[in-house]
């Protein structure tokens, strides 16, 4: 085990001086350093959020890349472009962090693959600072995204785009600028247990000719932004541009437009939800829409 400052007067000096699968443990402290992985390590930092990670605007203040084993947990990262980018690597764990006021995401998945684990994940900055982003994953192993409270960013809290599997599940995301949980352009996904509330602009949303099961979560008060007079906005969940859904057990209420929104040559296969007590109709389709979707999309939890 490395220890920094004790061994090591920096991070990254600790960083490049470890072995593969080696530990580095940092003490309490504010750090202000863009720190880069390229090897099989685990940065580890004190307990109750006491090592402070700061970055700057213009780069990660985690670039993780071109590797595989790599554990990050226990810190508390503070801006960056991104709080923790990943890139060409799988088999990486980031548990137990908190992420705050990042430029553009507060966790990036790009060309590869994590595990995205009981963090807090918040306040990313206008106009397009989003929780967390996973794309163009096709062909990686699946990115799993669990446990975490996802609150208060600019633009969205959870959002996939190209991407291929990913499960989001049991997440607390709320308060959030433009979508809760948004699955777009072509991906894959599971989307169960999670509570969804307070959410400018749409709780759920699954578009883009998408796939997604979308089960047991429940989605209360979703807003309207200063956008109006459309079905797609203020909506519990909206399905839109030929996505394909499944929706089971969920429960939508005290939306500001529509409980579930179905659009644009979309389908869903609704089983049994619990959707009341939204402003507009519980259910609303376009006349594109239908609601009878494939019986074998991937990941079904019925």
């Amino acid at each position: 085990m490395i220890h920094v400052p004790g061994g090591y007067a920096t991070i990254g000096e600790a960083l490049a001086a470890a072995q593969r699968g080696e530990i580095v443990q940092i003490a309490p402290g504010e750090y202000r350093e863009a720190l880069e992985i390229d090897h099989p390590v685990t940065l580890r930092g004190s307990p109750h959020g006491e090592t402070a990670l700061v970055g700057a605007d213009d780069a990660p203040a985690i670039y993780v890349h071109d590797t595989s084993g790599v554990h990050i947990d226990g810190l508390t990262i503070v801006g960056g472009q991104y709080g923790i980018f990943v890139t060409r690597s799988r088999d990486v764990t980031i548990a137990g962090n908190t992420i705050t006021g990042s430029r553009l995401a507060g966790v990036k998945v790009r060309m590869g693959a994590a595990d995205i684990l009981n963090n807090i994940i918040t306040d990313a900055q206008p106009p397009y600072g989003r929780g967390i982003h996973i794309t163009n994953t096709n062909g990686w192993p699946a990115s799993r995204i669990i446990g975490n409270t996802v609150s208060g960013n600019a633009h969205s809290g959870i959002v996939t785009n190209m991407a291929g599997r990913v499960v989001i599940a049991d997440n607390l995301v709320t308060g959030n600028g433009q979508r809760g949980i948004a699955v777009t352009e072509m991906s894959d996904a599971l989307v169960e247990d999670n509570q969804v509330e307070d959410n400018t602009g749409i709780g759920i949303y699954v578009s883009d000719t998408s796939m997604a099961a979308v089960c047991n979560n429940t989605v209360v008060r979703s807003l309207l932004p200063t956008i109006t007079g459309s079905a797609r906005y203020g909506n519990g969940i909206t399905i839109d541009f030929g996505a394909q859904v499944e929706l089971h057990h969920n429960t939508v209420s005290g939306s500001a437009n529509y409980g579930i929104s179905v659009l644009d040559t979309s389908s869903a296969t609704l089983g049994e939800n619990d959707v009341h007590d939204n402003a507009g109709a519980d259910l609303w389709l376009d006349g594109s829409a239908q609601t009878v979707g494939s019986a074998s999309l991937p990941g079904s939890c019925q």
